[in-house]
């Protein structure tokens, strides 16, 4: 495999790993054949003959992507639940032999964004790291669960392209807690300075949350239990 998280690359990687095997070898002769073999059996046994061939095997990008993980992005407004239910998920993957790293929102503003504020430009960025990081990890078999805000459409539609383009798969869940059980959860007393303008440009007060109409899952967890939409993501990734 090669270190690219490119799915073409990884195809031409293992190829060129045989080719250069077959180069240490006297007895061991490997020739590359451009041409989809699988679904013509006739035709393998035809290139074999041609070639005196004793065998062939078939490399596909799918087959050379196989491995790849999948990010799971968990975006809504602050307090409605996703930190909960991403540590909860993280867990329940870790049972089932998952490999997971968990990117909370807090923890990635303190490490990797530090410095970056709240404006509309730093949050894209911000989210666009997560992004990053996230199709890394999942392009070489790794389960993330990841939970910032995410607030922008844009953005998360950029970060799926990363995810994705990287061979993995990306499902979002938007955790659709409403506005008024988040400002009533309070517990960091966050909603209460952005209500008394100490905290300017604050998601759902006086910064814009735009609303996925993409979200793989919509889980409320004012009616969802933390373990209900743990299994509710767990059937998702199952499909």
């Amino acid at each position: 495999m090669s270190p690219s998280h490119q799915p073409g690359h990884r195809a031409l990687a293992a190829l060129r790993s045989a080719l250069a095997a077959a180069s240490e070898r006297e007895d061991l002769r490997v020739l590359a054949v451009p041409v989809e073999l699988d679904a013509h059996p006739e035709r393998r046994e035809l290139v074999e003959r041609a070639l005196d061939a004793d065998s062939s095997s078939t490399i596909s990008d799918h087959e050379a992507s196989s491995a790849a993980g999948v990010f799971i992005l968990l975006t809504g407004l602050s307090g409605s639940g996703k930190s909960t239910i991403a540590r909860a998920l993280r867990e329940e993957l870790i049972i089932r032999g998952n490999s997971v790293t968990l990117l909370d929102g807090d923890q990635v503003r303190r490490e990797l964004s530090a410095g970056l504020g709240f404006s509309p430009e730093d949050r894209d960025t911000n989210v666009r790291r997560i992004g990053w990081v996230g199709a890394e990890i999942a392009a070489h078999g790794g389960a993330v669960v990841a939970c910032p805000i995410a607030p922008y459409d844009a953005t998360r539609k950029a970060v799926r392209q990363m995810v994705e383009h990287a061979g993995a798969r990306m499902v979002l869940v938007h955790v659709a807690t409403a506005l008024a059980e988040c400002e009533r959860r309070d517990r960091k007393g966050l909603y209460a300075k952005a209500r008394a303008g100490e905290l300017p440009d604050f998601t759902g007060i006086s910064a814009p949350y735009e609303a996925p109409e993409d979200a793989d899952l919509v889980i409320d967890t004012s009616e969802v239990a933390v373990a209900d939409a743990v299994a509710r993501i767990i059937t998702e990734l199952d499909r």
